[in-house]
């Protein structure tokens, strides 16, 4: 049923994508930027995006305004939704490019769909260097590309037609949520790059900064937009989407376990593993995500560790209990979400837990 659900809306939320980079490219002169906004346009407008960040957006609004004024008002508020989705888009454009990955949904990355767009105008230069021109290039135009989106999500609240002082709150959310990623990204880095593995706390505290957040921020922007009240609607949904969020986080890092471990990425059920190995597994562990590259039968050896520490398990259990909590804090939301509204929450938070994909 959420299937069915988030399908309809994806087609909507891409047809608002649509329509705003056309609006962008015939109000830009410079070619050069209309170039530009040509390849953003191509990279964000992926038929793999959930875009489940503009959907919370909107239900959020949905649930919380009044029924009356829903249909005037539905128009404006999905023009506003995208909002949050440049500035997901701008948050993995940087991501991949810090984490040098090479496809995204299933296409290339944006650095390296730009790294290819320049060996394509180069194929027929002689140049000593040209791998490694397209190469600074991609990054380059990547830094910049990421830092666009986040500009332009900001530029769709500041220029919408809702009262001054809603968009200003609303702003505000989008700046704390901007801060949240660089925050998360920066620890993340921090750590990865001075060998530091991740206790259980400042997991969940990445995962806050980098996935939660923006589920907040999306259906807080929402509620604020639709004059929700501040601590009896706004602030148990917020709690809501912050634990559901984290549960997020640990269900993509177990549906990705083993390109993590083939990565080797320390995710949470490497975390838990640890926490829980004997002396024989802690360095068996340690011999395996310091080899230079790991085979199948690694892969296979690694997850046999997991399942003798029950990390695995315990990350399944851990996302469980977020969902509980996530769903006790949509119980004390008052004036009640409207109907349609209050079980799509309901149904997410299940999803989030359930997904296989």
């Amino acid at each position: 049923m959420i299937e069915d659900f988030f399908k309809k809306e994806t087609i909507i939320v891409n047809n608002e994508l649509k329509k705003y980079f056309n609006h962008l490219y015939k109000t830009e002169k410079d070619l050069l930027l209309k170039d530009f906004i040509t390849q953003l346009e191509q990279f964000i407008l992926n038929e793999k995006a959930k875009r489940i960040h503009p959907v919370l957006l909107t239900a959020a609004f949905s649930g919380i305004v009044n029924p009356m004024y829903l249909e005037d008002q539905l128009e404006q508020i999905r023009e506003v939704s995208i909002s949050v989705e440049l500035l997901h888009s701008g948050h993995l454009i940087h991501d991949d490019l810090l984490d040098d990955d090479m496809v995204r949904r299933g296409k290339p990355t944006f650095h390296v769909q730009l790294k290819n767009e320049l060996n394509h105008v180069y194929k027929d230069v002689n140049l000593p260097n040209k791998n490694e021109l397209s190469g600074m290039y991609g990054r380059d135009m990547s830094i910049l590309g990421g830092t666009q989106g986040y500009l332009l999500g900001l530029d769709i609240l500041k220029s919408s037609k809702f009262p001054e002082k809603l968009k200003l709150l609303a702003i505000n959310e989008y700046t704390e949520a901007m801060d949240y990623l660089m925050k998360g990204q920066l620890i993340e880095e921090y750590m990865t790059y001075n060998n530091i593995t991740m206790t259980l706390e400042q997991y969940l505290n990445i995962a806050e900064c980098q996935r939660a957040k923006i589920f907040e921020k999306s259906t807080k922007i929402g509620a604020i937009l639709a004059k929700g009240n501040l601590h009896y609607q706004i602030k148990p949904l917020s709690e809501a989407m912050l634990s559901i969020g984290q549960a997020y986080s640990i269900r993509d890092d177990i549906l990705d376990l083993e390109d993590d471990i083939k990565g080797k990425q320390k995710k949470i059920v490497y975390i838990l593993a640890v926490q829980n190995t004997d002396e024989a597994q802690s360095k068996r562990l340690n011999e395996l995500y310091h080899k230079e590259e790991i085979t199948k039968n690694d892969i296979e050896e690694v997850k046999d560790i997991f399942n003798k520490t029950n990390a695995l398990m315990i990350a399944e259990h851990l996302a469980k209990n977020l969902v509980e909590q996530a769903r006790n804090h949509l119980k004390n939301i008052y004036p009640d979400l409207n109907k349609k509204q209050k079980v799509f929450f309901n149904i997410f938070s299940d999803f989030v837990h359930l997904r296989e994909y």
